[in-house]
């Protein structure tokens, strides 16, 4: 990443930061343990992941609980191990027979397994949309992406926890952290931290942590057989790419990935 792009980035997500505490819209305690994540990302990224393999936290101290929406993926698995030395981590891997085949399942548990977590799987019927998307009426992110997010939300609700993570790099600057309707915390915390999906890569490795995906999940797939709906994917990947926060390289691997599904 470009370091002025990285300063910027980092610069609007400490203002977010700060005018969500101004708002008394978090704790002291959370605010200061976020500024001083942030304080370290702000540095070389060599201190930044050693902070990350060597900071430990009092496992007999208390701490506030968040839900990571918890994929099993590269970004939500980095979005653990970085939050995790903040909150109480509770995964929650919202699951369909349309996005989720029997292995990933046992692969996302096992992950979790490791990630030492506490986790769930949320059942959700996506029918509507996968019938949509095979037709070809609609390409089927969007919609499954606000079923997903309102899975969570709900969670939360009913657990009354008060912070959500997502591990979303596109939501940078202010929208990285805010507060919901509800007065639940949103933390994009990769954003936040202006990461990139390459240094989360490493973070993962650090942690003994290899993950290997194709592109796209199964019903992703299954809309790339309308040619129409790959230009839709295919944006988001090149908004990642301006962003910076995947390399070119790997845009045009994704694209790729893409075009031959």
């Amino acid at each position: 990443m470009d370091p002025q792009i990285k300063t910027t980035a980092l610069e609007s997500s400490k203002k977010a930061l700060d005018l969500t505490y101004q708002k008394n819209e978090i704790s002291k305690e959370i605010y200061e343990k976020l500024l001083e994540l942030h304080k370290v990302r702000n540095k070389d990224f060599d201190e930044f992941l050693a902070y990350l393999t060597s900071h430990k936290t009092d496992p007999n101290l208390e701490k506030e609980k968040a839900v990571v929406a918890f994929s099993g993926g590269v970004d939500s698995t980095t979005s653990i191990i970085i939050a995790n030395q903040i909150f109480e981590i509770c995964a929650v891997t919202v699951r369909s027979k349309y996005i989720m085949d029997a292995e990933t399942e046992k692969n996302v548990s096992k992950l979790a397994s490791v990630l030492d977590v506490s986790h769930e799987f949320i059942d959700v019927n996506l029918d509507s949309i996968f019938e949509d998307t095979k037709s070809g009426k609609y390409h089927p992110c969007g919609r499954c992406h606000s079923t997903v997010e309102s899975e969570i939300l709900n969670y939360a609700e009913k657990n009354d926890i008060s912070y959500i993570i997502y591990g979303d790099m596109l939501s940078i600057g202010y929208l990285s952290i805010k507060k919901l309707d509800n007065k639940i915390i949103r933390l994009n915390i990769l954003s936040f931290l202006s990461l990139a999906k390459d240094e989360s890569r490493t973070i993962l490795k650090e942690f003994n942590i290899n993950i290997n995906q194709s592109y796209g999940c199964q019903l992703i797939k299954k809309a790339h057989k309308h040619k129409s709906m790959q230009k839709f994917t295919i944006q988001r990947i090149l908004r990642e790419v301006r962003a910076q926060v995947i390399t070119p390289e790997e845009g045009l691997k994704n694209i790729l990935d893409v075009v031959k599904m």
